[in-house]
């Protein structure tokens, strides 16, 4: 049994409904809009909210998504079944309605697994696409049957086209006849009852040969068919009474072969219009701002910030829970304070809820499934409320308390009202108690003050108000939970002008204990008003530190996906310059082959090579120092005798000694030892030799860097022999790619020592270098660590 549409007419849900109806295409979806009644079931008012909500995703990735294009086509398959036949235009809305279908289930066939429930409603469809190419094969987009239907339709116009032709050409002849010149009215052709004729003056009906078929409205023009068209022209009409009747035959075959998949186009259109249905409702909701709440199992409410769906403007959010902590809540406050407005909200979210509708309300609301909604609220408000009234109020009530159960959402309006105060106030309290035994959930509002003590006095009622500003006679529509509402008549009658000595009488029939509740009720809301305001800055903050926070995640998101793509383009760059690094290499290559051939010039090409070999070592450590692993080494990876790389010198060594305080690692390096930081390490990676493989004509230059060792000794030259030497083999060094080298000579400050180093930093190829030992006797060594 569902809700009662008197209960949804108080609620004002028909509005919401034609707000609905308004995003709707197809009119079968308008009529499901208005027909739309809240469900029962839980896992159906789930189903139809996630529906809702898969609609609204899609249509924030395809704003332009809708069933646009399909057409009301049910008379048409309703005449088709009754024998009747379907006329051309009707044919191409059967069609655009069929290819609209085809390609909206082709659509979401890519999205079956993120939107099921839409995927769901498009099952049913079963594509017609051979029906919609014989239709537009048959019919021209203006409605007509196309000359290309029937080979018969084709040769029959045919036919009548050259018909014509021929009457034209003959009435054409008579036109530049001189003796009928002075007999026409008008030198044109025109047409009479779909003969063609000619406008013959009437006083030569007689001399002009021909059938009349029309005169004009003064009789003074007559409209004659020359004889020698008229055999043409009764030919012409039986051609046009074959052609009718093939296009006759034509709009059957097409109509026959509709009612044969009636009921598959019938269940198109009603998938079409019950996704129309849902993309509606995800509008709705965008226009509202709505948002789907958390479907809970209990009959239970949360209204976090809740707005009236039909009130525009500023409106006043409402907050409220039910079935939580309480279950039935007593709403006091002044006539026009907002008491009526918030049983329709609470009504309309539920109604809304269970109809699939999201609901215009913060998203951590939370809402229960009711079996039932109950309302007793009436909008005539006035002094002159009679017995008739309160008769039918009572006998809503009496309805009510014969059907209601803890499933039961009630919405009562001024319970009680339009009796004596005292018999009207116990009234009231008798049919709240026996609705809160119940366990329904119930929202009542109400001028009675003992209906205040009732809420106090009974567990899990509560006291809730609108709240009045005194200052500007006006109320603020906001509702206070716990709070029971004030009386303000004094406070008003004062500001209004009433005088002091008659609001002090007015005082004196107020006894000491009503004095004190007022003074209570009073403090309360002051309470509670400085506990709200702390709430909502509290909330406010905590709003503030998530939104930082989730932009902290994103801008964190982002840059990762920033820094990958950088790199991956660092890396595409690094790897291009070495790609251009050995084309020019290979170049220098052959620059060096035919240097070698020419003697007068050996020395200068060498040169000039040379300088190409250091352009090729600058781009080839770029290319290394963008492709560098940026792992590192912590201490405690860090073990004796361990193989490690270090990175700015492009070398191996073993471990000999733990990092320092500093964090410098002692490591052995072929003959030297060295102080690395731990920074400038990482552990070694087996490397598999690769002997490279050139060509025969690729000259001794690139066999001699193959072959070429990290070590030159220089002991027993000359300093100029020792820098030419030296000069050379770093250019052979940088080629063969050696990152690091050992110049071995004399010890102390001997004058190779001293003119080495002074070449060694201005050389174009050193990074760096350093002084180290190399074994015993009287000989050093110079590390060079080259670019």
């Amino acid at each position: 049994m569902g809700i009662d549409d008197k209960v949804l007419n108080k609620l004002e849900f028909p509005k919401v409904l034609a707000k609905l109806a308004d995003f709707c295409i197809l009119p079968r979806a308008k009529e499901l809009a208005f027909g739309l009644k809240p469900y029962i079931d839980l896992e159906l008012v789930r189903l139809e909210l996630q529906k809702t909500n898969e609609a609204k995703i899609l249509l924030r990735g395809n704003p332009l998504f809708s069933v646009r294009g399909s057409k009301e086509i049910r008379t048409y398959i309703e005449r088709c079944l009754r024998g009747g036949v379907i006329q051309g235009e009707e044919l191409l809305e059967i069609r655009d309605t069929l290819r609209v279908g085809r390609k909206t289930k082709q659509h979401l066939l890519e999205y079956k697994e993120e939107f099921p429930g839409l995927w769901d409603i498009m099952l049913p469809i079963e594509p017609q696409k051979e029906l919609e190419d014989e239709i537009s094969r048959c019919v021209s987009e203006d409605g007509k049957v196309a000359d290309n239907a029937s080979p018969e339709l084709a040769d029959l116009r045919r036919a009548i086209n050259r018909l014509q032709n021929r009457i034209r050409e003959t009435l054409e002849g008579a036109l530049r006849n001189s003796s009928y010149q002075k007999m026409l009215q008008d030198p044109i052709i025109t047409q009479r009852s779909d003969r063609y004729v000619i406008p013959i003056k009437q006083e030569y009906r007689t001399a002009f040969p021909g059938i009349v078929h029309d005169q004009s409205a003064s009789g003074a023009t007559l409209f004659i068919e020359p004889m020698p068209v008229v055999h043409l022209g009764n030919e012409l009409r039986e051609v046009i009474l074959k052609e009718q009747r093939e296009v006759q035959r034509i709009l059957q075959m097409l109509s026959a072969q509709i009612e044969g998949r009636a009921d598959e186009i019938a269940d198109l259109h009603e998938a079409l219009a019950q996704l129309d249905l849902v993309v509606a409702k995800a509008h709705l909701s965008v226009t509202m701002n709505a948002g789907a709440p958390e479907l809970v199992t209990k009959q239970q409410m949360k209204l976090v910030q809740a707005r009236h769906p039909l009130i525009s403007g500023g409106v006043v959010p409402l907050s409220l829970e039910l079935g939580n902590d309480f279950d039935t809540l007593v709403i006091t406050g002044p006539n026009t304070g907002g008491k009526t407005v918030a049983l329709k909200v609470v009504g309309l979210m539920a109604a809304m809820n269970q109809s699939g509708l999201q609901i215009p309300a913060e998203s951590d609301s939370q809402m229960g499934v009711f079996t039932q909604i109950f309302a007793d609220i009436g909008d005539e408000q006035s002094v002159e409320q009679s017995l008739s009234t309160f008769s039918g109020h009572m006998k809503n009530i009496v309805e009510i308390i014969n059907r209601a159960d803890a499933r039961s959402l009630i919405l009562l309006d001024e319970v009680g009202a339009g009796t004596d105060p005292t018999e009207g106030a116990a009234l009231a309290m008798g049919i709240l108690a026996e609705l809160h035994e119940r366990g329904c959930r119930t929202v009542s509002t109400t001028h009675y003050g003992a209906l205040k003590t009732f809420a106090y006095e009974t567990p899990r009622v509560k006291n809730a108000s609108v709240e009045f500003d005194t200052e500007t006679l006006r109320p603020t529509y906001r509702l206070l939970v716990g709070i029971p509402g004030k009386s303000n008549a004094f406070t008003i009658a004062g500001r209004l002008g009433l005088s002091e000595r008659v609001l002090e009488k007015a005082n004196t029939f107020v006894t000491e204990r009503e004095m004190q509740v007022a003074d209570l009720i009073e403090n309360l809301g002051e309470t509670h008003r400085e506990i709200e305001l702390e709430k909502e800055k509290a909330e406010t903050g905590r709003r503030a530190v998530e939104k930082q926070s989730k932009d902290l995640e994103e801008k964190s998101i982002r840059l990762d996906e920033e820094f990958e793509i950088l790199l991956a383009l660092a890396r595409d760059e690094a790897n291009e310059l070495i790609r251009e690094a050995k084309r020019e290499a290979d170049t220098i290559i052959e620059e060096l082959k035919a240097a070698l051939k020419k003697e007068n010039k050996q020395q200068q090409d060498i040169e000039k090579a040379r300088q190409g070999f250091r352009r090729i070592s600058a781009k080839l450590d770029h290319g290394r120092q963008v492709k560098r692993s940026d792992s590192e080494l912590s201490t405690g990876q860090i073990i004796l005798g361990q193989t490690v790389y270090m990175t700015k010198l492009r070398q191996k060594g073993q471990v000999v000694k733990l990092p320092n305080t500093n964090g410098e690692v002692l490591v052995q390096v072929g003959i030297m030892k060295v102080m690395v930081p731990l920074t400038e390490l990482k552990l070694a990676q087996e490397e598999k030799k690769v002997t490279p493989k050139y060509s025969r004509e690729m000259g001794i230059g690139v066999r001699k860097a193959e072959e070429i060792r990290n070590e030159i000794d220089l002991r027993g030259m000359l300093v100029e022999e020792g820098r030419e030497a030296l000069d050379k083999y770093m250019d052979d060094a940088v080629l063969g790619g050696i990152g690091l080298i050992y110049v071995i000579h004399g010890k102390g400050t001997g004058a190779m020592r001293t003119g080495i180093q002074g070449f060694l930093k201005g050389h174009p190829h050193v990074r760096s270098f350093r002084i180290g030992e190399y074994g015993e006797g009287d000989s050093g060594v110079t590390v060079v660590e080259l670019k």
